[in-house]
């Protein structure tokens, strides 16, 4: 199935693969599309940040490992993380700023120094900004949970521009050639510290090994795949797009239900997708053919249901309504429709109940759900100011528990 000799993860090509290579293909949208359906990017965001997490435990006691001459001479006091701290994305945000996932605080010819880390496994999404000594005092001075971790608020501490970790593979000195990628590079190698990390610790904890070894055999690739961080990397995708595909084919086309994957159900369902396809991407591709129907239905029955108001309606109405209340802070146009959606959907569903895949007669199906729908919003007319006006002091309650 290969197209010529293969030497490195870089090197190998195959007509099994989207777009011909392992690298080339990890960016193919409709892979990350789909595989983000099950959690993909998420998935690997979390462990990289784990794997970040215990290599920065390494640096306490020992230098940055950098040769910016700002860093020269520093030896590490402690580490703290921040993407798991409580409020401090929503903080950052609030003065338009995204925060770094790690902070240092080292020793620099005796005085405090503090450094922005963050994990990056895809090293062209790093942004200088994030990790900059301006981006860090900002995050400081604006929160009073940060300011707590500064050892004894050090008011001689200084700022320096931090750095990021990204994996030591393949991809990423690709991407520094910019041989590959969807963005422009905008961080040198000195802005990056590179770390080692295996394809089964990366991967085998966020997926079903099992179900990528399945996905590897269809493929026959003469390539040891779990030697490879890129190319475990792409099976993973995989792996996390036929799980996303099960849900999405078994999940309620109206109402809530839990939705568990089985690997031993997934393992038999590709057993039985295999028969007469060529590779493993066809056959997600194919399996994705089959649930678009299950969408296209789910759709449909939202769309009968759809909104009390017209969105012209709503606006004049919540507006007026906002003026009325004197409510500050407003919550938005938007967060008033989606919550009269939910609302209204709700009301619909007790009536219809959860409507399962598959249904046999979905165009009767679709008529009982609209007829409900409409006998629902018959109800709504006459109280829908006192509906409308509830919801907003409802969301004007979130905000102030928020704040």
């Amino acid at each position: 199935m290969t197209t010529g000799a293969t030497r490195t993860d870089l090197d190998y090509h195959g007509s099994h693969l989207p777009r011909g290579s392992f690298a080339r293909s990890l960016f193919d949208n409709q892979l990350i599309r789909m595989s983000d359906r099950g959690g993909a990017s998420q998935l690997i965001g979390d462990a990289w940040s784990e794997v970040v997490a215990r290599e920065l435990e390494d640096w306490v006691g020992v230098a940055i490992p950098s040769e910016r001459p700002a860093l020269a001479s520093s030896r590490v006091a402690a580490v703290h993380r921040l993407d798991t701290m409580p409020g401090v994305a929503a903080r950052a945000s609030k003065i338009g700023l995204k925060n770094p996932d790690f902070v240092v605080f080292a020793l620099r010819e005796g005085h405090p120094l503090i450094v922005a880390v963050d994990a990056k496994f895809l090293v062209e999404t790093a942004r200088a900004e994030q990790v900059s000594a301006e981006t860090m005092r900002l995050l400081f001075e604006h929160d009073p949970h940060l300011i707590e971790l500064l050892p004894d608020r050090d008011p001689e501490a200084r700022y320096a521009d931090g750095l990021f970790l990204a994996p030591d593979y393949s991809l990423t000195h690709a991407m520094f050639q910019r041989k590959v990628g969807h963005r422009r590079m905008t961080v040198s190698p000195h802005d990056v510290v590179l770390t080692d990390v295996g394809a089964r610790e990366m991967f085998g904890r966020a997926a079903s090994e099992a179900v990528m070894d399945r996905l590897i055999a269809i493929d026959d690739a003469a390539f040891p795949v779990w030697e490879s961080l890129l190319a475990a990397q792409y099976y993973f995708r995989l792996e996390r797009a036929v799980a996303g595909l099960d849900v999405e084919s078994r999940k309620p086309l109206l109402g809530a239900a839990e939705i568990v994957v089985s690997e031993d159900a997934l393992l038999t369902q590709i057993g039985e997708r295999a028969l007469g396809v060529s590779s493993a991407w066809e056959l997600v591709l194919e399996w994705d053919r089959d649930v678009e129907i299950v969408r296209r239905q789910r759709q449909a029955l939202h769309q009968v249901i759809g909104s009390p108001l017209s969105s012209a309606e709503l606006r004049e109405l919540s507006d007026d309504l906002l003026d009325r209340l004197e409510i500050e802070p407003r919550p938005s146009r938007n967060r008033v429709r989606k919550a009269l959606g939910a609302r209204f959907t709700a009301d619909v569903l007790a009536l219809v109940d959860v409507i399962e895949p598959p249904v046999a007669d979905f165009s009767t199906e679709l008529q009982r759900v609209a007829e409900v729908a409409r006998e629902v919003g018959s109800r709504y007319e006459s109280d829908i100011r006192e509906i409308v006006g509830q919801i907003i002091l409802d969301l004007a309650g979130e905000g102030q528990v928020a704040e």
